[in-house]
């Protein structure tokens, strides 16, 4: 199922998250004994499936409308068990009920992810963790990028800085896929 889905994200060109992203995801989910987990940015769904298959709940947003369609089909024909809620919302315009969780992952708009990190972490549990993606921007280096770009790199690393000098999270960086953090609360 999930190479079937990957194959589409390929043919039609939608970001998804690499292999080594999505181990990446499959040992912290282990390893924090994840069971609950907020998704910001859905796309087809992949990374959401692969969480399901992993033993989580998740509630996952897409604003993608096009997007939107395509997790539907993808997410009422693979998720047998019903484990994933789609919210059809831009996360950051949304004012609905959320429950708390163990892991809020975060894949979508770069230039929002401190917005994203600063609207979801009261829904996260005392001992949960943030996951970002895409932190290293396929190591594009500022000079050799057009201007959107360049602001969207910096955006980025201000939000990297953000994570580091952040007195209530205890943030690591990993190299694996596109380069992805775990960020703690810190102990009282």
């Amino acid at each position: 199922m999930l190479k079937q889905l990957k194959q589409y994200a390929v043919d039609h060109h939608i970001p998804i998250i690499c292999d080594e992203g999505l181990l990446f995801l499959d040992v912290t989910i282990k390893k924090y004994q994840v069971k609950d987990v907020l998704e910001i940015g859905t796309a087809i769904g992949y990374s959401a499936l692969a969480m399901a298959s992993f033993g989580c709940k998740i509630d996952t947003f897409e604003r993608n409308q096009k997007m939107i369609e395509q997790a539907k089909v993808h997410f009422n024909q693979y998720d047998e068990r019903n484990q994933i809620q789609l919210i059809p919302y831009d996360a950051l315009d949304y004012q609905g009920e959320l429950r708390s969780y163990d892991m809020i992952f975060i894949d979508a708009a770069k230039a929002q992810y401190q917005n994203f990190f600063e609207k979801f972490v009261p829904y996260l549990k005392p001992n949960g963790i943030v996951v970002c993606d895409n932190l290293s921007f396929h190591h594009l280096k500022p000079e050799f990028v057009n201007r959107n770009t360049r602001q969207l790199i910096r955006k980025i690393n201000a939000f990297k800085t953000f994570l580091q000098e952040h007195q209530d999270f205890k943030t690591v960086f990993y190299d694996q896929g596109d380069g992805m953090s775990i960020s703690q609360r810190k102990s009282l």
